[in-house]
């Protein structure tokens, strides 16, 4: 009886034993399984603010695009409407010229008018071509036909108007010019081709070559030992990295990366082109920290666009247009008091 009942503990006890070895692997998988599962839940939740972040920002960019082309629209239409007022001034001066024709003994009267109109005339398209489209080119060339008008009348009175159209013009001349046709087409070209630069995080396109084989030749023992060694060199390698290692984007994250990284260089665009400084510097160096942070910098794609960026950066931009409004308020107030001088003394005759 007893020698029967010896084979039966036995094998419980080994029964238990296989029972309590399995319970323990089994414990020891569940919490390294739940580590595993906290530390990718972590990683989640920081991709996640991460996205968040990113997404708010292109919110950000694309309602300042919508702000910049209503803008736009309204620029076109005032730069359109004073474009016509100023096709219209042949006309008008054609019919002045026919009346001091009609006219005879008063036409130094009209024609002193004729000049005092013509240069405030130039004078408002001046500030409107400055301030709202920032063209200094049309501005400064405005305000030299304003001053001529005003030097042909041969006023005294004048003298003042014409001091301030002079300093005026020179502030002009003092603008910076920045190269806006070269500044545009180079943030289009780097636009277009965003989808081809490589990012980061990628995988490598080709892997590195076979090992080669020892020079010396080897048999026996010690060939099979250099084969074993080749083969393991050629699957590991270890190097130092000093850069942080940028985890894999989704393909929806790379696809709000590059819409983002296009926005702020259309955003760019739209503000080199209404002479908005601020507004140019804040959206290229976004432009180039994006890059720089999320696109692998030892392509030579991914280099040229950066070192595109900083020089985009660089560029010497007016930070503040000056204020052109002093010498047409000058000659506002002159025609306010009272007529010129010269067309008074006609008046007189």
């Amino acid at each position: 009886m007893a020698s029967t009942s010896l084979p039966t503990t036995a094998a419980l006890v080994a029964l238990g034993v296989s029972v309590a070895v399995a319970g323990y692997v089994w414990v020891e998988q569940r919490s390294g399984i739940g580590q595993r599962v906290v530390e990718l839940r972590e990683d989640a939740g920081v991709r996640n603010s991460e996205l968040a972040a990113l997404k708010a920002r292109l919110d950000e960019v694309s309602t300042g695009r919508r702000l910049l082309d209503d803008d736009m629209d309204r620029l076109r239409e005032r730069v359109t409407r004073e474009t016509e007022a100023l096709g219209e001034l042949p006309g008008r001066v054609e019919q002045l010229e026919q009346a001091v024709q009609r006219f005879v003994g008063v036409g130094d009267k009209v024609r002193a008018a004729w000049l005092l109109s013509e240069a405030e005339h130039y004078m408002r398209i001046a500030n409107a071509q400055l301030g709202l489209a920032g063209d200094i080119e049309v501005a400064q060339t405005a305000l030299g036909l304003a001053d001529d008008s005003l030097r042909e009348l041969n006023d005294p009175r004048l003298t003042p108007v014409r001091k301030l159209l002079s300093d005026e013009i020179n502030g002009l001349k003092a603008v910076p010019r920045p190269d806006t046709e070269g500044i545009v087409l180079t943030l289009g070209s780097l636009a277009d081709n965003l989808s081809t630069l490589r990012l980061k995080s990628s995988a490598p396109r080709e892997f590195r070559a076979a090992p080669e084989r020892p020079a010396a030749p080897l048999t026996g023992v010690d060939r099979a030992v250099a084969a074993i060694r080749a083969a393991l060199a050629s699957l590991i390698s270890v190097r130092r990295v000093d850069d942080p290692v940028s985890p894999l984007l989704t393909e929806a994250e790379q696809t709000v990366l590059i819409r983002s990284l296009d926005l702020e260089l259309q955003l760019a665009r739209l503000a080199i082109m209404r002479g908005d400084a601020g507004m140019y510097r804040r959206s290229v160096e976004a432009a180039g920290e994006r890059l720089r942070e999320h696109f692998d910098l030892a392509s030579p794609d991914v280099q040229a666009a950066s070192e595109a960026l900083t020089e985009l950066a660089a560029a010497r931009l007016p930070d503040e247009l000056p204020d052109i409004s002093g010498s047409l308020d000058a000659l506002l107030r002159i025609s306010a008091a009272g007529r010129p001088a010269a067309v008074a003394q006609q008046g007189t005759r």
